[in-house]
């Protein structure tokens, strides 16, 4: 019998597309019982929680692009977001065929932001469709969706990587897959020698909006992984991977399956819970200037 295990899927728009490789090699070593997510993570956990295959949402994902969602056609004429977000909803309930999370072979939780009351809210029931709307509306790049008496944000305000909410469903093992970008340690300091010159031509504003976010984003998820400590952890963030590339689904995908295999293999070995945590306790003591001892052994 394969152990139980709840699943926390993270944040990270088209990175987030690593998660269904993930799934693929998890699905054969665990029983996912329970799956929690933030944005891309609620997207790709709730159709999986309604019982599409990993295969299945690959080819959902290889089918649609960025040209929809991102159309001039949907620009937000309220000017909360660059874009109203109505085509993510009608994408979502296509995919979902309208169902409630309540109807879904696997427990559901996303997680999304309410800016009317300044809180993390869990959608666990209600429509799919809204539940991946809400969790996933970027700030800036979507317009804030209206949802049951909030005005929800992406969750990854608060929960890029919703460890804090583990606990919603008990079962023998955590996973987290987290899909955000590497978190550097050291400060630089400046080159005086105006002589370099490589910034790149072009930088377009919501490549600015969505490297300045995950930043931030990939050092709220690191803090939690040592405050909240997986059993198992799994870091299927795609170097250079571009948060905009939707069109490369199948090059993520195989990015999520290499490191999940990798890293199932070293989990069999005795000290590799120990060295993980030691790792990310490194990560954050070098940030903020904590003393840098093991956890395990505090």
């Amino acid at each position: 019998m394969k152990p139980k295990a709840t699943l926390i899927l993270g944040g990270g728009s088209a990175l987030g597309l690593a998660h269904i490789g993930v799934l693929e090699i998890l699905e054969r070593h665990y029983e996912i019982s329970g799956i929690i997510g933030t944005s891309m993570g609620a997207i790709i956990g709730g159709l999986y929680a309604l019982g599409k295959s990993p295969r299945e949402i690959l080819e959902i994902a290889k089918q649609n692009r960025n040209a929809r969602v991102f159309s001039p056609l949907n620009l937000d004429r309220r000017i909360k977001g660059i874009f109203d977000g109505k085509a993510a909803l009608e994408l979502f309930t296509r995919w979902t065929d309208s169902k409630a999370i309540e109807t879904g072979s696997i427990p559901f939780y996303a997680c999304a932001y309410d800016l009317l009351g300044r809180a993390t809210i869990i959608i666990d029931r209600g429509s799919y469709a809204k539940a991946m709307r809400a969790s996933s509306s970027l700030p800036l790049i979507f317009a804030p969706y209206e949802y049951s008496a909030h005005l929800f944000v992406d969750g990854g305000v608060e929960h890029p990587l919703p460890l804090a909410f583990a606990g919603l469903h008990r079962a023998e093992l955590v996973i987290a897959v987290n899909v955000l970008p590497y978190v550097a340690v050291n400060a630089r300091f400046i080159h005086a020698d105006s002589s370099q010159k490589n910034i790149p031509k072009r930088v377009g504003r919501l490549e600015v909006v969505m490297q300045s976010v995950f930043q931030n984003q990939a050092y709220l998820a690191m803090r939690d992984i040592i405050a909240y400590a997986p059993d198992l952890l799994i870091d299927a963030a795609l170097p250079e991977g571009k948060p905009f590339a939707l069109h490369k689904a199948q090059e993520f995908y195989e990015y999520g399956k290499q490191q999940a295999e990798k890293t199932l293999s070293g989990y069999r070995e005795p000290s590799f819970i120990r060295n993980m945590r030691r790792h990310y306790r490194h990560l954050i003591s070098r940030r903020i200037g904590l003393p840098e001892r093991d956890k395990d052994n505090s």
